[in-house]
């Protein structure tokens, strides 16, 4: 895949308005300067594309126009309906475990979104975004010679998306500390991704609205006209969380017999030392 926005705008934008964002260094998703990876000197790849379908590098991707908090707040709690969004909230007390001695908080979940009521909340729900991270040489040359150079280096542009580390070791761990907690308080999780993501994830088995203990809004990223990409309605997929973690978990464990066979080859083909114990 190669990359396809930088600093909020596609690489194919070349208007007054993009070129001001990179040079500024400006986020446009969050309105704020872009932090990924150094305050200083950030790397402004937003996401990476094959054709006209993009899979997101950083979560702030998916602040566009606020569409995932609206998206979510309807389906938790219907609509014509007031709520706040709070970022970065921790949800797990360990007791004790603070310098002072007091309890430490840990679980951060992105975003909790809450019910608001006569100025109070009244309920909430859990809202995890997770993009994808890509494996092999730095970003950060080709990000240089397009700012300079007002175009890609094609030769070196292209990465690949990491889809199976992202799920199995960020995601996965995220999700298995997290959605229990809702699991038992009766409230909804989110997973936000996008279809690229989506796509690669093990299948698992759907269930009902009613009965969901995470659902995954899954985003397309898609090109426009304008050379942009955009945010476009979410395929809302409902699922349990055994099923979910089942699917998620690495690989499958084999029956005792074919562990016991594969030692037998190693031993009869493989120089493997044999160790006594003496007593």
């Amino acid at each position: 895949m190669i990359i396809s926005e930088i600093f909020g705008h596609g690489v194919e934008n070349q208007s007054e308005l993009a070129w001001k964002d990179r040079e500024s260094k400006n986020c446009p998703f969050r309105g704020t300067p872009c932090t990924k990876s150094s305050i200083p000197d950030p790397i402004g790849i937003c996401s990476l594309a094959s054709g006209d379908q993009a899979a997101a590098l950083c979560p702030v991707r998916f602040l566009e126009n606020d569409r995932i908090f609206t998206d979510a707040a309807e389906i938790a709690f219907g609509e014509n309906i007031e709520f706040g969004v709070f970022p970065e909230v921790r949800i797990l007390n360990i007791p004790g475990a603070a310098k002072s001695g007091g309890d430490r908080k840990i679980g951060k979940v992105d975003f909790l979104l809450g019910k608001i009521e006569s100025g109070h909340v009244v309920d909430f729900c859990a809202v995890e975004v997770q993009a994808v991270y890509f494996s092999g040489r730095s970003i950060r040359p080709a990000l240089s010679h397009f700012l300079t150079n007002r175009e890609l280096d094609l030769g070196n542009s292209d990465r690949r998306p990491d889809f199976r580390s992202s799920a199995q070791k960020r995601l996965m761990p995220q999700l298995q500390l997290k959605v229990p907690v809702f699991r038992r308080w009766g409230k909804k999780f989110f997973v936000v991704v996008d279809t690229q993501f989506f796509g690669e994830l093990p299948k698992f088995g759907e269930t009902i609205a009613a009965n969901s203990e995470l659902t995954w809004l899954n985003y397309p990223i898609q090109k426009a006209d304008s050379g942009n990409f955009e945010l476009k309605a979410p395929e809302v997929i409902y699922s349990e969380w055994d099923e979910v973690r089942n699917a998620l978990r690495e690989g499958v464990a084999p029956d005792p017999s074919e562990i016991v066979s594969e030692l037998e080859a190693k031993l009869q083909n493989e120089k493997i030392p044999l160790r006594v114990l003496k007593t």
